[in-house]
């Protein structure tokens, strides 16, 4: 029988793949995202709180406008990774640029992410810094606020921390978030995660890189190059606790998928990074003080920076002022 260069080429993947699996691997052709399961806060209640808090963040710190380039940037990048989730269970992501030096980067419930432009000149390529990205949309996926605030609230106490962001209560926006595990501090807002909670999160961004054609070792890179930077290094060390040694975990992850050509630089990111060197920026404790005297709010309002929800307030729905679940 006369094997065609089909056949042939068949024959040799089928004996590749025997291979692998004689080897212990068990061959994915692409990596699907897990089910994010559920919280105790519904989406639209997430989503509601989140875009409260980023209006908030609108005051406590400074925020480039969206025309910026860096902005720009950030939301072509981020609108690549957003392609890689599933419709259902995907949500309503905006990225924004805060112009603070300290490396850094948080994503709120409901996906408004905030990334420092000193990550953007920290990062060695843009597979870096899309891979922080993806890290922090992957707290959002798997809802770790939201079932993390579940684990020590009960609906009561979460609808008075979202009352008080609300402004319908007196306590204010920074005690209040600190009791859902987020705070304002001098390197600016942070949202505490437990080691799970991390590895959960290197886990599903590499996913995500992937399936948007990025290297996922560069997620660990970038993480191994803040851990060299020891105890003085930068704040999202202490707001994103190590779970372990993410170099081997996310190389373990991706052993078993199939290789493919990754993009891990473009001309863009050389372009937005040269920009951002240029930017005048402020340190934590810059920002703290000038959060104290309405500094921000002021210069955010003057240079056009203003949080536009991408979700009409008719559609929200109202949160709970109940215990009944």
């Amino acid at each position: 029988m006369t094997r065609t260069p089909t056949t042939r080429r068949c024959i040799a993947a089928a004996a590749t793949l025997l291979l692998l699996a004689c080897m212990g691997y068990t061959v994915v052709d692409t990596p699907q995202l897990p089910n994010p399961g559920k919280a105790p806060m519904s989406r639209e209640q997430q989503i509601q709180l989140g875009f409260q808090a980023a209006s908030k963040v609108y005051q406590q710190m400074p925020v480039l406008p969206d025309s910026s380039p860096e902005t720009q940037y950030i939301r072509k990048v981020g609108k690549k990774l957003l392609a890689t989730i599933p419709a259902q269970y995907s949500w309503p992501f905006e990225f924004h640029t805060v112009p603070q030096k300290e490396i850094n980067a948080f994503a709120l419930p409901g996906g408004p992410m905030f990334v420092n432009v000193g990550t953007i000149t920290a990062a060695a390529n843009e597979a870096e810094l899309a891979g922080v990205m993806a890290h922090e949309m992957s707290h959002v996926y798997m809802q770790h606020s939201a079932k993390q605030a579940g684990k020590a609230q009960t609906t009561e106490q979460i609808a008075g921390i979202a009352g008080a962001i609300l402004g319908t209560q007196t306590r204010g926006i920074v005690g209040s978030l600190a009791q859902a595990g987020v705070q304002f501090g001098t390197q600016g807002l942070m949202l505490k995660y437990s080691r799970g909670d991390e590895a959960q999160a290197d886990a599903v961004g590499a996913i995500i890189l992937y399936k948007a054609g990025y290297n996922p070792q560069a997620m660990a890179d970038f993480f191994k190059k803040l851990a060299s930077e020891g105890s003085t290094g930068p704040q999202v060390l202490s707001d994103h606790p190590n779970p372990g040694n993410r170099e081997a975990a996310i190389q373990k992850e991706v052993a078993s998928w199939a290789p493919r050509k990754f993009s891990d630089d473009d001309a863009s990111f050389q372009s937005a990074r040269q920009h951002a060197t240029g930017l005048k920026v402020y340190s934590g404790e810059e920002i703290a003080q000038g959060a104290k005297s309405g500094q921000w709010a002021k210069l955010n309002k003057q240079n056009g920076a203003a949080f536009k929800p991408p979700v009409p307030a008719s559609e929200k729905t109202p949160l709970p002022t109940s215990t009944k679940q």
